[in-house]
């Protein structure tokens, strides 16, 4: 039997996600460097969380420029 995805989960909201307090009130610097890090320490999750920001409520976004 193969698994269903017609009925995803709902999106989390940002303050629904534990942890959340920490990314609130950042500066956009601040996040900058922390995502500089994160691609250096864990590429792999860096990879994961850009690919997840492509999407917005599981549609794909448009590319900005």
């Amino acid at each position: 039997m193969n698994a269903s995805l017609t009925h995803p989960a709902p999106t989390a909201h940002l303050n629904d996600v534990p942890g959340s307090d920490r990314l609130l009130g950042r500066t956009r610097t601040e996040l900058a460097e922390a995502m500089t890090w994160l691609a250096w320490y864990a590429p792999g999750t860096f990879t994961a969380v850009m690919d997840y920001m492509d999407y917005v409520n599981g549609e794909l976004t448009p590319v900005r420029m």
